[in-house]
Order: structure tokens, then C-alpha cells, then sequence
């Protein structure tokens, strides 16, 4: 997985993830899994998301573990009754979905593989940039 435990010790207590989840490691695999998926489906159009989420350790871009963190935290405190998410989950979380957007709108960059068109060895990208000529209505 591209997420591992350590990962979680800068944001969560140890203790506190284990209440969390209720002790089953079930429910964080499955919180990991989809937190990944929802990164991939913001990065997809322009970088390597096979490469980027088969790192591991030092070669992973931190930003991104971050982000994958803070998704995974706020999908497991869903879990809990009345859905009484902590205030700073639900902060990073919205920080999370607002910058990933930026990502994916190309305002925001990481430092990650670009997708490679396999036939020109170039950068694929699945966006055009461009206009029509100027039409005349005279």
C-alpha cells in the first residue's frame, strides 16, 4: 500500500487511530484503498499514477502521503456516531479536496512522473490548449 502506519503519527495518536477504527485494521485497508483511488482519479490526466502508487518509502512525493492521510482520516471518522468529525479533520480534508482540484485543473504542480505518450516518448496529456481564428462578422 502506498499509505503505511508510521504515516499517520505526525496527525493521529496511535491510540487514538486504533479507537477509531475499533482495533480492525479492515477498516483502515479499505479507508486506504479509497482515499487512494480518490487521488488517482485528480492526478490521472497528468501524471504516472501507476509509478506514483507503487513507491514506496523515501521515494514517495510526502505531499501527496499527506493528502492521502487526511482522506483516509476523514473517511474513518465518518464511521463514528452523528458523524462528529473533528474540526481539523474536516479542515484538512476540504484543504485536501481544494488543492487536489487545483492539481488537476494544472494550477497546482507536484513533483511526480508525468503520464508518457508510449509512441513520441513525450508528455501525454488528455487536455488541448487552444482557440479558433478570430471570425469576422462583416
Amino acid at each position: 500500500m502506498f499509505i503505511t502506519r508510521d504515516d499517520y503519527l505526525p496527525q493521529i495518536k496511535q491510540n487514538n487511530l486504533e479507537s477509531v477504527i475499533q482495533g480492525n485494521p479492515a477498516i483502515l485497508t479499505s479507508a486506504e484503498a479509497m482515499a487512494q483511488d480518490t487521488l488517482k482519479s485528480y492526478l490521472f490526466d497528468r501524471y504516472d499514477t501507476q509509478k506514483i502508487f507503487a513507491s514506496a518509502g523515501s521515494e514517495r512525493n510526502m505531499h501527496l502521503v499527506q493528502c492521502g492521510i487526511n482522506l483516509v482520516l476523514h473517511l474513518i471518522y465518518q464511521r463514528l456516531p452523528n458523524h462528529r468529525i473533528a474540526p481539523h479533520v474536516e479542515a484538512a480534508y476540504n484543504e485536501t479536496i481544494n488543492f487536489l482540484e487545483r492539481v488537476a485543473d494544472g494550477k497546482n504542480g507536484l513533483d511526480l512522473p508525468r503520464r508518457i505518450d508510449p509512441k513520441t516518448g513525450k508528455n501525454q496529456h488528455t487536455f488541448r490548449w487552444g482557440s479558433q481564428t478570430k471570425r469576422s462578422l462583416i
